[in-house]
């Protein structure tokens, strides 16, 4: 098994995530690359998202983020279970896609968050992003179904803390 680190963001990562931002590849579904660097600046601050940098053998690769869901305030997530989180994640170098490191760390992510106490983990990848949804779906999501949320067109995928205890 891999052994994939997750480090907290710090203002210090900004750079390299205002590059990882303009890639092609995180550009067409995180959209414009400057709007999302301040989103991710506001959530240092606040402390309502939690960021992480993914690092595989000392190199950071990947994003990851977890929001506690709620009390979220969007009417397409409502119903969920007590205790659910939603997860974003990308990878910033193109060279490490398509390698199956993205199912890979998004479950390890998951089974910490089943082990601080979560109950489900919710992704919201627009219909249209195959690559995301196969990646979900390599890492255990189960298909909810399509929705629109307060960021558009999403399908919403959940990750349960049983289904994730027998993988």
């Amino acid at each position: 098994m891999t052994d994939y680190v997750f480090r907290l963001v710090t203002v210090a990562d900004l750079p390299l995530l205002a590059e990882w931002l303009e890639q092609p590849h995180v550009r067409r579904w995180w959209g414009e690359p400057e709007k999302a660097l301040v989103s991710i600046e506001e959530h240092l601050r606040d402390l309502t998202v939690e960021l992480c940098i993914v690092t595989l053998d000392d190199r950071d690769f990947a994003f990851i983020q977890v929001a506690d869901l709620d009390d979220e305030d969007d009417a397409a997530l409502n119903g969920q279970p007590e205790g659910t989180c939603g997860i974003d994640q990308f990878i910033g170098i193109e060279t490490l896609l398509g390698k199956g490191h993205g199912p890979a760390f998004m479950a390890n992510f998951c089974r910490a968050l089943f082990d601080r106490g979560k109950n489900r983990v919710l992704v919201d990848p627009h219909p249209d992003n195959i690559v995301a949804i196969r990646a979900y779906t390599k890492a255990g999501f189960q298909r909810l179904g399509e929705t629109t949320t307060n960021y558009g067109r999403a399908l919403l995928m959940a990750l349960d803390r049983q289904e994730n205890d027998r993988q």
